[in-house]
């Protein structure tokens, strides 16, 4: 009898004590990610923009950790969040690889079928949601939220404040009825500010006409066409309410033209076309230069403030449902953008340039215990380091080591600085790296100035090409090396192509 008492006694000490490790250990905490298409880094009125009104986004600023060093891998849709969702380079997968180029790659639809990452997050305790926009490669050669191990609550085409996010609230709401013993991983795939893709402009006005063409599908291009109307319409109270005149309105009311508004000098033939067999990038593909005036530029900056302030309503709208569900004060909320958009610098729109506009985007983590601190040190790429930062803050070991960083480890207060001096930029005529002072690019694709570096404490607009610069050798050389170095993997599968090889050899 006292052997079974002293028994009973051990295992009430052991139950004890693990119930006392278990009241020692973290709460795996919730994770909301937020991320937006094509917003620029700091189009924020909390950072000073008076032309932008942007009221819920600023909140997470006012309560979060804004890392202002933050690029995309690619400042292209695609590749950008092919890397933020596989943790990998786009060009790993062959997305916008330069070309000329054919290159090693491996199966983007395999290899996500055997990494799954939000597989490895349930398996860890989390119950994860995806909804909106995914992107997640083209046609027959791209995988889907389900592939990841998501739970889909809004589909791809919903990425609105309309459809998604209502989809977003209600399922916090039934996460909270049915796992509230659960944490969450939750993404909310928002379209906007890339509307401005579809507020073409005409002689000096919006082009209702195009506009109207390019919307006209049915279904989700009916959202598409009342968002985009809706926002360029001028507003009750104003002259011409309802409709699209006076021009007088859109200029009174739209930002200045950017102070580099011109093009850079010695900029690279493939971007200018200068020398090159038809046109170059700055006037393909909706790039808009030699098509839109001075005039046309401000209407155009007009609008992408209309669409930022689009998103912002929705943030506003989620960041109301979450409070609501009873998630406010317990979540961690990063908010991010694929890429940036050009917005009339050098007199270009949208992205995927090598250029601070396209490559320089948001990345912010709000917590309710959080203050308003702004890292301008630390060199993020959100492609590479968001899965290695959400699996940490979950505390979880994920099954691939990740090239990119753990930026949590920042944020929690754990460590001060990151452990690298570059960050790799992929674009699809070249590559380049971002260091702490410059931009160091190499455009394979085209004749002229293929080699670019821009000293970004002297010159931030990315005027002059600093490569030519003989004052700059000694910075040239460093970052020939560093470029070397940090695609070493990339280069290698290229097969070391001479149009990249002959500038660091």
């Amino acid at each position: 009898m006292k052997r079974i008492v002293t028994l009973l006694f051990t295992i009430g000490l052991i139950v004890v004590s693990c119930d006392q490790r278990k009241k020692d250990q973290p709460r795996q905490p919730n994770i909301l990610l937020i991320i937006s298409d094509q917003l620029n880094w700091d189009f924020f009125s909390a950072m000073g923009n008076e032309y932008v009104h942007t009221p819920n986004i600023d909140r997470l600023i006012k309560r979060g950790v804004r890392f202002d060093r933050s690029y995309a891998i690619n400042p292209v849709c695609i590749p950008s969040r092919v890397s933020m969702f596989t943790g990998q380079r786009p060009t790993y997968f062959g997305f916008h690889i330069p070309k000329g180029i054919e290159n090693e790659q491996v199966d983007v639809r395999a290899y996500v079928k055997s990494h799954q990452i939000a597989s490895e997050l349930k398996t860890a305790g989390y119950q994860a949601y995806y909804g909106g926009k995914d992107h997640f490669g083209w046609r027959d050669y791209a995988f889907k939220p389900e592939d990841l191990g998501f739970e889909v609550y809004s589909n791809g085409k919903e990425y609105r404040g309309v459809d998604c996010v209502p989809k977003a609230i209600a399922t916090l709401k039934r996460h909270r009825g049915e796992h509230s013993g659960q944490p969450f991983f939750m993404v909310t795939s928002l379209m906007n500010p890339h509307d401005i893709c579809y507020a073409h402009i005409r002689d000096n006005q919006f082009d209702l006409e195009k506009i109207n063409e390019r919307t006209d599908g049915g279904g989700w291009q009916d959202l598409l066409r009342e968002s985009v109307l809706a926002n360029l319409r001028i507003p009750e109270g104003e002259t011409g309410a309802g409709g699209f005149e006076p021009i007088d309105y859109y200029l009174d009311n739209a930002p200045p033209l950017p102070d580099n508004y011109l093009p850079q000098s010695d900029e690279p033939s493939v971007i200018s076309g200068i020398g090159e067999e038809g046109k170059g990038m700055a006037a393909s593909f909706g790039r808009y230069r030699g098509q839109y005036d001075s005039i046309d530029w401000r209407l155009h900056r007009f609008a992408y403030v209309k669409f930022v302030e689009e998103i912002d309503r929705e943030v506003g709208e989620l960041l109301a449902g979450l409070e609501e569900a009873g998630y406010g004060d317990d979540t961690y909320i990063i908010f991010t953008s694929d890429h940036g958009e050009q917005n009339g610098a050098h007199q270009m729109a949208g992205k995927g340039f090598f250029y601070d506009e396209a490559c320089h985007v948001p990345f912010i983590v709000s917590h309710s215990d959080f203050n308003e601190t702004v890292d301008s040190t630390n060199l993020v790429s959100n492609g590479l380091d968001l899965l290695p930062t959400i699996f940490g803050l979950a505390g979880v070991q994920p099954k691939v080591q990740y090239e990119g960083k753990d930026i949590s480890r920042v944020f929690l207060g754990q460590q001060s600085e990151v452990d690298r001096s570059y960050i790799p930029v992929e674009f699809s005529t070249g590559m380049g790296i971002v260091s702490k002072d410059f931009y160091y690019g190499i455009y394979y694709n085209g004749k002229e100035h293929n080699e670019q570096l821009y000293d970004m404490r002297k010159r931030p607009l990315q005027m002059v090409n600093d490569a030519l610069d003989s004052t700059y050798q000694k910075d040239l050389t460093d970052h020939r090396v560093a470029f070397g170095l940090v695609n070493e993997q990339t280069l290698s599968a290229y097969k070391n192509p001479e149009g990249f090889y002959r500038h660091f050899k």
